[in-house]
């Protein structure tokens, strides 16, 4: 995507998190959402959903012709859906978007200690791969129960394949983990979206979705 294009991204991300945060003046009363949280979970879905897009998409996309694109696509489709969702959250419960961030923090941690410790023994491992480990480390923090499904989902299908198909080898047993921890834990975040805009009686928060889509594109 253009440098341009990632502006009008982010700009449009802040102002459907003022829609949302104005749309719903009599439920904010009684949450804990804000309109700074509607931004600030715009930005940690962004960044969360698009690593694991990023992720998820390894296995599919190394099997088409044009597997940048196809990398590329994925990573925005899931920033998108990971950005709405986190626009939804921070408007409405701002306590839930605190625990993803720390959830974020800690993974990104992880993440990181875990780069540090395979530069040593992994040849041609940079610099550039142990800030990417910590990234993908805080993307699956922000979403640890849906990404820890998911994980377990595709490394059973994953193995089943693996001893069913003689063509399917262990790397892409694997890569089947990866994809589902990656879609778990979108889906995580789709699923904390839905349920903290459920308890919302007007229902306007669902309604702003649409609108952050539009002007996204």
């Amino acid at each position: 995507m253009r440098g341009r294009s990632w502006v009008r991204l982010v700009a449009c991300l802040g102002a459907a998190g003022l829609l949302v945060a104005h749309a719903t003046p009599a439920h904010a009363q009684e949450t804990s959402g804000s309109t700074w949280a509607a931004i600030g979970g715009g930005a940690l879905g962004l960044y969360s959903g698009a690593m694991l897009g990023s992720m998820g998409s390894w296995l599919p996309c190394n099997r088409t012709y044009q597997s940048m694109t196809c990398v590329r696509v994925s990573t925005v489709a899931a920033g998108v859906v990971g950005a709405a969702s986190g626009i939804v959250i921070g408007a409405v419960d701002s306590e839930t978007l605190g625990d993803a961030a720390v959830g974020s923090g800690v993974g990104f941690a992880i993440g990181a200690v875990a780069g540090l410790a395979m530069k040593p023994f992994a040849e041609g491992f940079t610099w550039l791969d142990v800030a990417a480990v910590a990234g993908m480390g805080g993307a699956i923090g922000a979403s640890p129960v849906g990404a820890a499904v998911g994980f377990g989902a595709g490394t059973l299908v994953g193995v089943v394949l693996w001893q069913v198909i003689p063509s399917i080898e262990l790397s892409d047993a694997l890569a089947f983990s990866v994809g589902g921890m990656a879609l778990g834990g979108l889906t995580g975040w789709v699923y904390r979206a839905l349920d903290v805009e459920s308890n919302q009686p007007s229902g306007m928060a669902r309604a702003a979705i649409p609108i952050g889509f539009t002007l996204t594109f």
